[in-house]
């Protein structure tokens, strides 16, 4: 869906974008699940980068996941992640945000990074303004394999 071409199509439709720090990301909203309030803080589990909230009677215990700005898994959730967006491909883990937004019914116009600014492989290759903001252009496919590929 995104390709870094110098004429890439305009998007059209539901977005979310996602802010986790200094990571902004505008995603399908198909590809990303209803947003919940972390309401309590996640302890650390065996799994590096990995934490867990705990269930209760009827469910088990839920595995979140902080990115960092390289959307990669942090050691430790930081105080300001307070959102959290599960996704269909990766059931049973959710990953927080500080900010989840939905646009609705927009217009999108993605420009390609500069090559010199894209590594071998990168999970990001284009980027649309949002509020004057420059956000990545992302699917939940690319999103989770990358930050999941960085645990192995």
């Amino acid at each position: 869906m995104y390709s870094a071409t110098a004429s890439s199509p305009t998007l059209k439709g539901n977005f979310v974008v996602l802010r986790a720090g200094n990571l902004q990301l505008v995603l399908p909203q198909a590809d990303v699940g209803a947003a919940q309030y972390l309401a309590d803080r996640p302890r650390g589990s065996a799994a590096a980068g990995m934490f867990e909230l705990p269930g209760d009677a009827e469910s088990a215990p839920r595995r979140v996941v902080a990115l960092s700005a390289q959307m990669t898994p942090l050691p430790q959730l930081p105080d300001d992640r307070f959102l959290m967006t599960s996704f269909e491909a990766q059931a049973g883990v959710a990953l927080c945000w500080d900010e989840v937004k939905v646009l609705i019914d927009v217009e999108l116009q993605p420009q390609p990074l500069p090559a010199v600014m894209l590594p071998p492989n990168a999970p990001l290759t284009e980027f649309v303004e949002i509020d004057g903001e420059m956000v990545f252009c992302c699917t939940g496919a690319r999103l989770l394999a990358h930050a999941f590929a960085a645990r192995s």
